[in-house]
């Protein structure tokens, strides 16, 4: 029996400077899901945040928070 483990990221609190995303993690076992896990992480909108940002959301939700974020970071790196 194949278990398939899929990750739901949620958006949360998205402002110009920064967003918190929610992602938890699924596995169905004979037809029915369970939870494995669920992480939070913030990002602010600078340099550093958005390259972790890129690596940590699949290209379609980093595109969305881009779209309000615009071409230029808003947040200085610490």
């Amino acid at each position: 029996m194949a278990t398939k483990i899929t990750k739901e990221y949620t958006l949360e609190q998205l402002t110009s400077d920064s967003v918190n995303v929610l992602t938890v993690s699924t596995a169905k076992v004979n037809g029915k899901p369970y939870e494995l896990g669920r992480e939070r992480m913030s990002f602010s909108n600078s340099t550093t945040g958005r390259k972790q940002l890129s690596e940590k959301l699949p290209i379609s939700y980093y595109d969305a928070v881009l779209a309000l974020w615009g071409d230029s970071p808003t947040v200085s790196d610490p």
